[in-house]
């Protein structure tokens, strides 16, 4: 199987009181997630980041429904924005955004200072793509809830792309690699999901979090054990090992409460060449094989935003 990952760390400053008690009523991974990336004009990001907030006040304002979780850049591309909006569902996707165009519809006052927003705004971007994914409860590892979450910092994102005919192929090496974590007992997290529209067939993204970059310094002293541990769950398995050609990055979500309406994704970087490296669903290298991709860690600044 061949596969093209992409490799993010995101990182978040504090989640807001009104974007944890939207999604308290869930339990686990919101069913639908609408992912959004923005790319600023080189040059752009500190007029850009100033507009955020007048965005930011004005979709409070108004009251408009959904929150979004906007992540900026720790490492990777510094002018790639990266934004999360959760929906329980596809009806819910629908109707948020048909109440957030009624609210501006109704108030010709509301309406005219966001046309003016986005006619300041437009020229700094790049790119603005946004694609929508499912939760897939069976490819992900002991994923945690909301409440949990919000207490993060930071954030991963590992983006695969699967060769046609191959998805079932990956998602069975997937499942197989998480058995070999849980019977190595592992205490990491994972929710993966599958995109649907907005990106090419084949395309999961796995995310992941963590309070402090502190645990990345656990996770590197523990890592010759924690392979150990997973090359010999996976003994038997290693054929089906995703050939990996990955990029990473770091990113942080805002403080003030966001409220949407989406548009906006990371991507891949070519690695050295070798044969196929076995990796973890978050992206991180594990097993047998020569090493493709790099991954970049850098210091974060986190901005909110309420729309691009």
């Amino acid at each position: 199987m061949r596969a093209r990952s992409t490799w993010a760390l995101l990182a978040v400053s504090l989640l807001s009181a009104a974007a944890i008690a939207a999604q308290e009523q869930m339990t686990g991974p919101p069913p639908v997630l609408a992912i959004g990336l923005e790319e600023i004009n080189p040059g752009s990001m500190a007029a850009h980041d100033k507009q955020v907030v007048a965005y930011t006040a004005l979709f409070n304002r108004a009251n408009a429904q959904g929150h979004r979780l906007g992540l900026v850049p720790v490492s990777g591309d510094d002018n790639q924005v990266v934004y999360l909006q959760p929906y329980a569902s596809f009806a819910d996707l629908e109707a948020t955004r048909k109440k957030t165009d009624e609210v501006f519809a109704a108030s010709p006052a509301l309406q005219a200072e966001l046309d003016a927003l986005d006619r300041q705004t437009g020229s700094m971007h790049a790119t603005q793509k946004t694609l929508i994914a499912v939760y897939r409860p069976d490819l992900s590892y002991r994923p945690v809830g909301p409440a949990e979450v919000g207490k993060s910092r930071y954030f991963t994102m590992s983006t695969n792309r699967i060769k046609a005919g191959r998805t079932n192929d990956y998602e069975g090496y997937v499942k197989q690699y998480n058995r070999a974590r849980e019977k190595a007992n592992l205490n990491e997290h994972s929710a993966v999901y599958q995109v649907i529209t907005g990106a090419p067939s084949g395309t999961f993204i796995t995310l992941g979090h963590n309070r402090s970059l502190t645990e990345w310094d656990d996770f590197t002293r523990d890592m010759h054990a924690r392979n150990k541990a997973i090359d010999e769950a996976l003994r038997r398995g290693r054929g089906q090992a995703a050939a990996r050609d990955g990029r990473g990055d770091l990113r942080r979500q805002p403080i003030e409460p966001l409220r949407p309406e989406p548009e906006d994704q990371p991507r891949p970087r070519r690695g050295r060449r070798g044969g196929p490296r076995l990796l973890d669903p978050q992206g991180r290298g594990q097993g047998p094989g020569r090493k493709e991709g790099n991954e970049e860690v850098v210091r974060v600044e986190g901005r909110a935003k309420a729309r691009p």
